[in-house]
């Protein structure tokens, strides 16, 4: 499976080829989850990642092409959580390798469970509000936190521990930015991820369309693999509907 890795491609080298900070897996390095959602209050928190109108945005990439993730790991570009004094702009990414899945529907699954993750890890001091619509994801970091020592490898090694659990995870790579240089071009890449998926989803509940007049046409005609997996899904649809007749 490899509709993600032109993205993954392009969203790498928009960050830059070296981060500020790489971290190896630790799970015992993992700030402390707090089971749900935490409620953080204005005035209890130190900033927004995120927010006062900045840019966010968040992304989740899997791919089966071995050497993309190398290791599982936390990367920062940016400044870490310790050093943020105000609001930024902010951008979280998950790259995911994973086994091949095989049948499409399969890997269909596996790509929306892994996307599910960022619904379920909740960090102490850390409230996330994620929108699927736009990407955007707003984070706000409590004082308490920040004066237990919160930072993005405690956050990421957190991150790492639950896709870890997920079955058929090899390799994951958690990147957190602030204030990153190319946040437009993140954004539209991210959206791109995004249709890729709804693709996939349009795809797998086998709605019957003219491809000619399909919104979603563009992203056949320019990702690797999408319109083979159409077409096969079509041809499924059509003998199960021949075998109803039956």
């Amino acid at each position: 499976m490899k509709l993600y890795d032109k993205s993954i491609s392009t969203i790498t080298g928009l960050l830059g080829e070296k981060a500020d900070g790489s971290y190896p897996y630790d799970p015992s390095a993992a700030w402390p989850d707090n089971g749900h959602q935490e409620l953080v209050l204005l005035r209890d928190a130190a900033y927004e990642l995120g927010g006062d109108q900045k840019q966010s945005v968040n992304s989740t990439c899997v791919t089966t092409t071995p050497g993309i993730v190398t290791e599982d790991s936390v990367e920062v570009f940016g400044k870490d959580l310790p050093d943020i004094k105000s609001d930024v702009s902010f951008a979280r990414i998950a790259i995911l390798e994973i086994e091949d899945p095989g049948e499409d529907e399969d890997a269909y699954n596996a790509i929306k469970d892994l996307e599910f993750v960022r619904y379920n890890v909740f960090p102490t001091g850390y409230m996330s509000r994620i929108s699927s619509e736009n990407n955007k994801e707003k984070v706000r970091i409590s004082k308490k936190a920040v004066a237990s020592g919160i930072t993005f490898q405690k956050v990421g090694q957190s991150y790492l521990k639950k896709y870890k659990s997920m079955p058929g995870v090899k390799h994951v790579k958690i990147i957190f930015a602030t204030d990153p240089p190319k946040m437009d071009e993140l954004i539209s890449e991210a959206k791109k991820v995004s249709e890729i998926t709804s693709t996939l989803t349009h795809i797998m509940d086998g709605i019957p369309t003219d491809c000619s007049h399909c919104d979603l046409k563009a992203v056949c005609d320019t990702v690797d693999g999408i319109r083979e997996m159409h077409m096969k899904q079509k041809k499924k649809d059509h003998q199960r509907m021949l075998e109803e007749e039956d």
